[in-house]
């Protein structure tokens, strides 16, 4: 299931396979080589969202990939990258011992000095933006 909140869609498997190309499975590989600027890796140069769902649907995980599909550098960046796309469901939670404690609650007192030293007014326009929903 994929939540796309700003079109307000909530996608099931036969709508992710329609916009994507690939099963939900392999969604973290198909990021990998298209790239994803929210998250902030660039994916396979010259790798597009039809090539990169056809290469897919041939072999399977990027893993499996024939190796002259991609040069040693570009395999290693997608399976970096396919690691930087995967969802962790195993992290371990420390002392939190509960996902709720997790929860954000806010920037800490110290945030606005560390955002000017930045130099980032959008960043600390955004941070008090979302502190204002909580």
């Amino acid at each position: 299931m994929q939540i796309d909140q700003r079109r307000n869609i909530i996608r099931n498997e036969a709508g992710v396979i329609e916009k994507f190309g690939v099963a939900p499975k392999f969604i973290p590989d198909y990021l990998a080589l298209v790239g994803d600027a929210a998250d902030g890796y660039p994916g396979i140069k010259g790798l597009g969202s039809k090539t990169a769902a056809s290469l897919i649907n041939r072999f399977g995980a990027i893993e499996k990939f024939p190796r002259e599909t991609l040069s040693d550098t570009n395999r290693e960046l997608a399976l970096l990258f396919k690691t930087l796309a995967t969802l962790r469901i195993d992290a371990p939670l420390g002392k939190a011992r509960k996902v709720e404690n997790l929860r954000w609650k806010g920037a800490t007192p110290s945030f606005d000095s560390v955002a000017a030293k930045m130099a980032s007014a959008r960043l600390l326009q955004r941070v008090h933006a979302l502190e204002s929903r909580l």
